[in-house]
């Protein structure tokens, strides 16, 4: 089975609890959650594209290989999740500079 790895901060406790929240909607293990802290994480992390290095943000690699941050990844993530949340992935719709605004102002209280 083909998974997309998400992989969130594990060192802040609001991104794991949103993790686990995508884990309970998670049909037919889509999705395949990981922190960033544990070793695995650390080594994708460091085969990400250069335009992502620095990037402080969740990441999807897609199933063929796409990485992904910010609201791309939010509303990837959610296309992969389970009813009635995968409607989140309608965010696609708003321009990405404005969803990564919004993305940016509520990462910041994290």
């Amino acid at each position: 089975m083909t998974q997309s790895i998400v992989l969130f901060d594990d060192a802040c406790s609001k991104c794991s609890r949103w993790a686990a929240f995508i884990a309970k909607r998670n049909p037919g293990d889509r999705l395949r959650i990981m922190g960033q802290e544990t070793d695995e994480g650390r080594e994708l992390l460091g085969t990400r594209s250069p335009s992502l290095k620095g990037v402080d943000s969740v990441f999807i690699i897609t199933e063929n290989g796409q990485w992904y941050a910010r609201s791309a990844a939010v509303w990837r993530i959610a296309s992969r999740m389970s009813l009635p949340w995968s409607f989140g992935a309608i965010i696609w719709f708003v321009p990405g500079p404005i969803r990564d605004l919004f993305y940016d102002l509520y990462a910041r209280h994290r």
